[in-house]
């Protein structure tokens, strides 16, 4: 099925994907954090978390087949002081803290400019459409 430009699905979420990956990568790489540091930030907002529930909180970006887990992600993030580390639980430093606001008012920027235009209600309905197609298309 294609949509009303002609343009099936697939290409139509490989080509967002790719302006999203893009456009954080910009914002992020400038100050020394990657989309997967950004994401393990988030998920250390709520408090210290052990490497196992990190690695689970960003799998779907993971190369899980060869073995990958959250932890070289930390190596960076713990040498720049934005997040100690003590075995395999990790914590946001006050640094850390700091820098994530930085951070998430900048994302803030970019997640407006992708709904720009939007009608009320559009993003969610789109978000929920497409939960439904990965939900129909995965194994049972």
């Amino acid at each position: 099925m294609s949509t009303t430009t002609g343009r099936p699905i697939g290409h139509l979420l490989r080509t967002l994907d790719r302006l999203i990956d893009e456009r954080f990568d910009r914002t992020l790489v400038g100050r020394g954090v990657t989309r997967r540091q950004w994401q393990l930030l988030n998920a250390l907002a709520g408090g210290p978390a052990t490497l196992d529930t990190l690695t689970a909180a960003v799998a779907a970006f993971l190369d899980r087949s060869a073995g990958e887990t959250a932890r070289p992600h930390f190596d960076p993030l713990v040498a720049a002081g934005i997040v100690t580390g003590s075995g395999d639980t990790y914590a946001l430093t006050a640094a850390g803290r700091a820098t994530l606001a930085d951070l998430a008012a900048e994302v803030g920027t970019i997640r407006t400019a992708t709904v720009a235009g939007l009608p009320d209600g559009e993003y969610e309905r789109t978000v929920a459409t497409l939960q439904t197609m990965i939900d129909n298309l995965s194994p049972r």
